[in-house]
């Protein structure tokens, strides 16, 4: 919890020397990906290990700062030719954000993963992170995110995202 609270503060400080807002009406497009991408090679058999996971954000800015959003997203599971362990699943949710000084990003949402073969299953997901414009309209965003499992879903998760984001009408 430490680490999490000495990067939020560590970002706020290199970014309170703007002081830029983004507009209400601003329209958002975005895609992320938790760097998930990997293929694990084991010494005790030939399989490889594949996981691969990206997500699709839109959104609309109905006030200054403040992002309203909707998330769309793939994963893919494999592990060599064993076909019990090759899988996906999509997720979707809905997610607000608000942004300080226009680059500083906190983030609530909730999102619900379906992977092939069972229900759909819940988690809200927390997010802080820093949207750094590399032009006038477009960010590098990279975020960390703590997601509760609700429901069925018992499972705390914590990630690293990188992505990238384009701001129409900024």
């Amino acid at each position: 919890m430490k680490k999490i609270f000495f990067t939020v503060i560590s970002i706020y400080v290199f970014a309170t020397t703007a002081s830029a807002q983004i507009p209400q009406g601003t329209i958002f497009a975005g895609v992320t990906s938790n760097l998930s991408y990997s293929s694990t090679s084991f010494d005790v058999t030939d399989d490889n290990q594949n996981i691969f996971n990206i997500d699709l954000n839109g959104g609309y800015f109905i006030g200054d700062n403040i992002l309203l959003g909707a998330t769309f997203g793939y994963s893919s599971f494999s592990f060599g030719d064993i076909d019990e362990f090759d899988d996906s699943a999509t997720n979707y949710g809905i997610f607000g954000r608000y942004y300080v000084n226009g680059q500083i990003f906190l983030g609530l949402g909730y999102q619900a993963v379906k992977p092939e073969d069972i229900d759909a299953i819940g988690s809200i997901p927390f997010e802080a992170g820093y949207a750094a414009f590399i032009t006038d309209d477009i960010t590098i965003e990279p975020s960390i995110s703590y997601a509760i499992g609700v429901g069925d879903n018992e499972s705390d998760t914590f990630v690293f995202n990188i992505g990238f984001g384009i701001y129409f009408n900024n």
